[in-house]
């Protein structure tokens, strides 16, 4: 009975994103949203998925006395309200929280608009047409797009949000909406634990038309503010067109930018093509685990069969490299696989040298990016790795 009772509010709590902000972190971030605009302390504001009220009790130690709340579970509150059937004629000047987050292996995370069909507040008057016509979305940009509704004119959205959200090309619907409807973007990370799980995530500070923001205001209109702290503050100032083309994860951008290697790019040296090769989850031989063991081309092997294999997932294992025989090895679903530009095909001494320097920066590697639940790297990482033949 306890252990179904467990899987339950397991279930639920994913369900319903019930990842809670600590209280040390909703001050450091009210802090943030305070630095780049003073609000009035009559300032209109609602936090939409209220929880434990965390959000709710840092506006008002900070003198806040207007807020309006909205949370669905009746565990936490009196007056239980789905957001997505929130008034929508309720008009606020900032709206802030920590709303849920889809959790990609759990259809009920999903955001459903046929869940509201019969709704007095259909999902057409918030999500855009091309989203309203498939059959899920995230949760988390359902929730943008709501709260866009809800906001008087040059209104502000910050909202706690997944840092996958600003993967480049994902959510581009979303961005676009932000894009025409906010001049300045805010998207701030650093390196504290935000809830009991480590969840990669970040605060996104949206700021509407018209808004003063006291520091370089101009310097800031229709500009993405990239922010990271580590013990200090780095902070990188980008057109906002940028949220469609560019991954705007913070730390990775800045790492990026900040550790360019000297030397030649892989791209010199490995084709963009895909490359052909043995595939098997269950029946492979080269793994995460043992693909070290691969560095070297045997004497009496022909060079040309040898391709290059990078793992890209997996926080112990992202970026560990190895030589693969198309026609003797079989991989799992772990790498990514590199073909040699013809005029280094049978350069044995070549394709062993790359295979080590990649091996020597596997800490470069595993810093480029971070992304949901474990480190993973794109195609586009190893191309512009920059080593010195």
């Amino acid at each position: 009975m306890a252990k179904a009772k467990n899987n339950m509010e397991k279930e639920k709590k994913f369900v319903w994103g019930q990842y809670f902000t600590k209280k040390q972190i909703v001050d450091k971030l009210i802090e943030l949203l305070l630095e780049y605009k003073p609000y009035s302390k009559k300032t209109k504001v609602l936090e939409p998925s209220s929880g434990t009220g965390n959000f709710v009790i840092g506006l008002k130690e900070k003198g806040f006395n207007n807020i309006s709340e909205c949370e669905i579970d009746p565990l936490l509150t009196e007056n239980p309200c789905d957001f997505f059937l929130f008034p929508i004629e309720k008009k606020f000047d900032l709206i802030i929280g920590n709303p849920p987050f889809t959790k990609y292996n759990l259809k009920n995370s999903y955001y459903y608009p046929k869940d509201y069909e019969s709704s007095r507040l259909k999902s057409s008057n918030y999500l855009t047409s091309l989203l309203e016509k498939k059959s899920k979305t995230q949760i988390e940009n359902a929730f943008i797009l709501k709260s866009m509704k809800h906001l008087n004119r040059n209104g502000s959205i910050a909202f706690v949000l997944p840092i996958s959200f600003f993967i480049a090309k994902k959510n581009k619907e979303v961005k676009r909406k932000i894009i025409d409807n906010f001049s300045t973007i805010i998207i701030y990370q650093n390196d504290k634990t935000w809830f009991d799980e480590p969840i990669p995530c970040c605060f996104a500070i949206l700021k509407g038309y018209g808004q003063n923001i006291p520091a370089l205001q101009d310097n800031y209109k229709d500009k993405v503010i990239l922010l990271y702290e580590d013990g200090g503050k780095v902070e990188e100032i980008l057109d906002k067109k940028q949220l469609l083309t560019d991954e705007l994860i913070p730390k990775s951008f800045l790492y990026k930018k900040n550790n360019h290697k000297e030397g030649k790019p892989l791209s010199e040296f490995l084709s963009d093509n895909k490359a052909k090769h043995q595939r098997d989850y269950t029946k492979n031989n080269v793994s995460g685990a043992n693909i070290l063991q691969k560095t070297k081309i045997p004497r009496d092997k022909n060079v040309e069969e040898y391709l290059l294999g990078v793992t890209r997932v997996g926080n112990a294992s992202v970026g560990k490299t190895g030589l693969i025989n198309i026609k003797e090895d079989v991989l799992n679903d772990m790498f990514f696989v590199f073909a040699f530009k013809n005029e280094y095909n049978k350069n044995k001494e070549l394709k062993e040298k790359i295979c080590s320097l990649i091996n020597q920066n596997q800490e470069h590697i595993k810093n480029l990016t971070i992304r949901v639940g474990s480190k993973s790297i794109k195609k586009r990482d190893i191309l512009d790795l920059k080593i010195k033949v």
